[in-house]
């Protein structure tokens, strides 16, 4: 069996699909002998199903086409559930082991104080220094596409938690390498993917696999890492052939793309405008007629704008998110998988665009689409019925009632009533949000404006708004956009 060298919080798809792969294609390539031990934050189902297949498990790559190849992954030595004292006991046990990475793959919400996945790491660290000593070096990779997501762990991690000792204190500041990181490889729900997939990889799998991860092909560049002082152990830059890049410069400009160029094509591109019309499918909202066109223009819209913002040289932003649009048409993945933690991904996706010198020299239609796609997603949080502080739901275009899962309640509570109101309460209800600086800058330093210095943008947001949720659809709205200006 491989030593135990890798800790991960969290048993998600995409970690199976990007590092847990890597570290495997490591092993098979004998440039690395290291298993990895999962922590299953919630439930147990995951952590059973690793231990009953002894880790093993496959990855399927499909598109539209089909099935392309099938992976046997073993990297993965043994796994536990965080949801019970004598697990998290288990999992805490593994820091005995000589460690090279702990990896966290847990979404945006889970990235604060005193959420699980936050309270393990720091106790984690803790009896890891306390075993192996204050020469001990170790490395941190938080796997969700938060802007500088190593930096933000750090410096929950040494400012937001009580300081053990000054000695653990100087350990985390100088042995710890908390590593910004960008991951991208489209890996959607099994219950997502095609039945005549599913059905041609379970016929070609011997045995069962409780734990089989249905991906798209590698893109171009699937991970980068940010290691500014060499400290990665784990060596994934051998892996240029499958597009891996470890850095020892800043990757801010890479991980600026890949927010506001690939993430945003989700949202506020397109999932919310689908669930909103009825259509469960991100590859079927993608394809639309109506909403193809617009999201593509939409996206040459941002493209613009940020490679003025952010030029990063040889690299064309249009071509790099147009890549993305015609990727999600090609793997069935569901809309309301992504529609969650809406007031995170606008700030982190929308609100450079929004505060851009250039939005000014923008076409009237990129202005247009990008406030009417802000206002889909404020349609989407607006609640049609709450029923105590945490259950929240919405409607949709066709009548459906959902969920609105986004944990921060600002946004739907300024909304909350807004159904048949006024223009110029709507108007005072966008101001309200647009004015709201704290929403709209990062966690560590709120800025001191919010949006509403975009007064052209809010004016436009308002106007969409107010027609959204006075009895327009989104496909209407949108048909009206396009008659104006098509």
């Amino acid at each position: 069996m491989l030593p135990i060298k890798i800790l991960a919080i969290g048993a998600g798809g995409l970690q199976r699909a990007l590092t847990h792969e890597f570290v495997h294609i490591l092993n098979e390539r004998n440039l690395y002998n290291g298993g990895i031990f999962v922590a299953q934050p919630r439930g147990t189902e995951k952590a059973d199903a690793f231990n009953r297949q002894d880790g093993v498990y496959h990855v399927v790559t499909f598109d539209s086409d089909g099935i392309h190849d099938i992976e046997r992954i073993s990297s993965v030595v043994g796994a536990t559930t965080l949801a019970t004292k004598t697990g998290r006991d288990w999992f805490y046990s593994q820091t005995e082991n000589p460690l090279d990475l702990v990896l966290i793959g847990v979404t945006e919400a889970g990235i604060a104080k005193g959420e699980l996945a936050m309270d393990v790491l720091d106790e984690t660290l803790y009896r890891y220094f306390s075993r192996h000593g204050a020469d001990s070096t170790l490395c941190v990779i938080n796997t969700d596409n938060l802007r500088n997501n190593g930096d933000i762990i750090r410096d929950i991690l040494c400012n937001a938690y009580p300081k053990r000792s000054d000695d653990y204190a100087t350990w985390l500041e100088t042995n710890v390498g908390f590593l910004n990181e960008m991951g991208d490889r489209l890996v959607p729900q099994v219950y997502a993917v095609p039945d005549e997939i599913k059905d041609a990889a379970q016929a070609e799998i011997e045995g069962q696999d409780e734990l089989i991860t249905y991906a798209e092909s590698y893109p171009a560049t699937p991970l980068i890492l940010e290691d500014l002082q060499g400290m990665l152990r784990v060596p994934f830059g051998e892996l240029q052939d499958y597009g891996v890049v470890v850095s020892q410069e800043s990757i801010e400009r890479y991980h600026d793309w890949k927010l506001l160029l690939v993430n945003s094509v989700h949202v506020p591109g397109i999932t919310h405008k689908g669930t909103l019309s009825g259509i469960e499918y991100v590859n079927e909202a993608a394809a639309h007629p109506i909403f193809a066109p617009h999201l593509e223009r939409l996206m040459e819209g941002y493209a613009e704008i940020v490679e003025a913002d952010i030029p990063i040289a040889g690299k064309s932003a249009r071509a790099y998110s147009l890549e993305f649009v015609n990727r999600i048409r090609s793997v069935k993945d569901d809309n309301a998988r992504i529609n969650i933690i809406e007031t995170v991904k606008l700030r982190e996706r929308a609100a450079d665009i929004v505060r851009s010198p250039n939005y000014d020299a923008s076409t009237e239609l990129f202005k247009c689409d990008f406030a009417y796609s802000f206002a889909t997603v404020l349609r989407f949080l607006t609640p049609h019925a709450t029923s105590g502080d945490d259950d929240y739901k919405g409607i949709t275009d066709t009548g459906t009632e959902y969920e609105i899962r986004d944990p921060d309640r600002t946004i739907q509570n300024v909304l909350n009533g807004a159904f048949g109101s006024s223009q110029e309460d709507v108007a005072q209800r966008i101001s309200t949000i647009f004015s709201n600086a704290a929403l709209w800058s990062p966690a560590d330093a709120v800025s001191s404006s919010g949006l509403d210095e975009n007064q052209d943008f809010m004016e436009r947001v308002v106007g969409y708004y107010h027609r959204l949720v006075s009895g327009e659809t989104c496909l209407e709205v949108l048909e009206s956009i396009n008659r104006d200006w098509l």
